[in-house]
């Protein structure tokens, strides 16, 4: 499980989009909620609104379009490098599925713009193949930023 993870990883940091969308199920449900500062009696500050929430055929799409001349976000292309780390596994509600928290820190360089760099929790919920590989059915991406420097969210978490 651990190895999947960091196979997804590698991908991405190697802009291997096409790759990467078959690591995910077709059912798949991939949000980063927005954060807020909370005080502690009120729970961890995220919202109901999301930087973004999508599903297979959004996330294909913007593959799609990072293969084109069009993807303005991502020319020339951001460098990403992911780091996945205290990843603790527990059956899932399925057979075959299991709840998989880890945590990241991902950088990002593009062109002369500087570095950015992101950290959370991801909550990912992954189900074994037919094949015996695994899928992600469902990501949530619990960035520990309240905001975020930058002037898009191209990338991948």
């Amino acid at each position: 499980m651990v190895e999947f993870l960091y196979r997804e990883a590698e991908l991405l940091d190697s802009n291997r989009f096409g790759d990467w969308l078959g690591f995910l199920a077709e059912d798949i449900h991939y949000v980063m909620p927005v954060r807020t500062t909370q005080f502690r009696a009120k729970g961890e500050g995220f919202q109901d609104v999301a930087f973004f929430e999508e599903n297979f055929v959004s996330l294909r799409t913007r593959v799609k379009r990072l293969e084109t001349e069009f993807a303005w976000a991502e020319t020339p292309p951001s460098r990403t490098r992911h780091f996945i780390t205290n990843v603790l596994a527990d059956p899932g509600d399925k057979a075959g599925e299991f709840h998989v928290r880890s945590s990241f820190m991902v950088t990002r360089t593009r062109s002369d713009q500087g570095y950015q760099l992101f950290t959370g929790q991801r909550q990912d919920v992954l189900r074994r193949s037919d094949a015996g590989d695994f899928k992600i059915v469902s990501r949530r991406i619990l960035i520990d930023q309240t905001v975020l420097s930058g002037s898009n969210l191209s990338i991948f978490f």
